[in-house]
């Protein structure tokens, strides 16, 4: 029969490899399915996040796990301290226009924290790092946003021992070592204004509710875990039977 071919002494190491072949091939498909979960999930909490109402910030959040409202809109109201503002590098601005973003600790009101905010990006050309009083908010101010995560990935650069203006990264963990005060430990991206004609632009991370190609993906895996053994059997056969038409017929004796 034709199924045990595949199992002769010649095929079966190669039988062998093609099964085990198409069973790691199901793994993969079962795994995007998995990440396809996840994602929903991700995209479900985000939703969630978006349309629930503007956490207060206090200043009591101190031992907040900044994940759990990760994209929560949240509103303070307090004082810049626009002494100990730094400038995010590399940011780019509709994604042609290089700048800096202005990150700006706020004095949170009747509290002795600060929220570290985003307040926008300017044009790299016309910012000089040492005199930024022309995109200065003083006084009261109450600030919307987007609440975001620090960047927590390790550096094996040391903390400068002078304040340092210009940051690559919103490192909370090592702003807090620059300020008198302390940080909260996430930040958040004002939303943008529609009205606003001059910097800082508000530009708060781009939120990307997709759920990718995992699906597409997973069918992909499940087709190729059912065509590669269906065209390695189709080729054995093919194989067997010239091998026996042209083997010669053998004479009675």
């Amino acid at each position: 029969m034709f199924p045990l071919l595949l199992f002769k002494r010649r095929w079966i190491l190669t039988t062998l490899l093609v099964l085990f072949a198409s069973v790691v091939m199901i793994r993969l498909g079962f795994w995007q399915l998995d990440r396809l979960a996840q994602k929903r999930a991700y995209i479900a909490s985000a939703e969630a996040a978006l349309a629930a109402a503007p956490h207060q910030i206090s200043g009591s959040e101190i031992d907040l796990d900044p994940q759990a409202y990760l994209f929560r809109s949240a509103t303070a109201r307090g004082v810049y301290d626009f002494e100990h503002e730094v400038l995010l590098k590399n940011q780019n601005y509709h994604g042609d226009r290089p700048g800096f973003h202005l990150l700006t600790p706020l004095r949170i009101e009747g509290s002795d924290r600060a929220l570290l905010v985003d307040r926008g990006w300017v044009p790299y050309a016309d910012v000089d790092p040492d005199n930024l009083q022309a995109y200065q908010e003083p006084g009261p101010q109450t600030v919307i946003g987007l609440m975001e995560l620090a960047d927590m990935r390790p550096s094996g650069a040391e903390l400068p021992s002078t304040f340092e203006r210009q940051w690559f990264r919103v490192d909370i963990e090592w702003l807090r070592k620059q300020t008198p005060y302390e940080l909260l430990p996430f930040y958040v991206a004002l939303t943008p204004t529609p009205d606003r004609a001059s910097p800082p632009f508000r530009d708060p991370p781009e939120i990307i509710l997709d759920e990718g190609p995992h699906m597409g993906y997973a069918v992909q895996w499940f087709l190729f875990a059912i065509v590669v053994p269906i065209v390695y059997a189709v080729q054995v056969r093919k194989i067997d039977r010239r091998q026996t038409e042209t083997q010669p017929a053998s004479i009675p004796l």
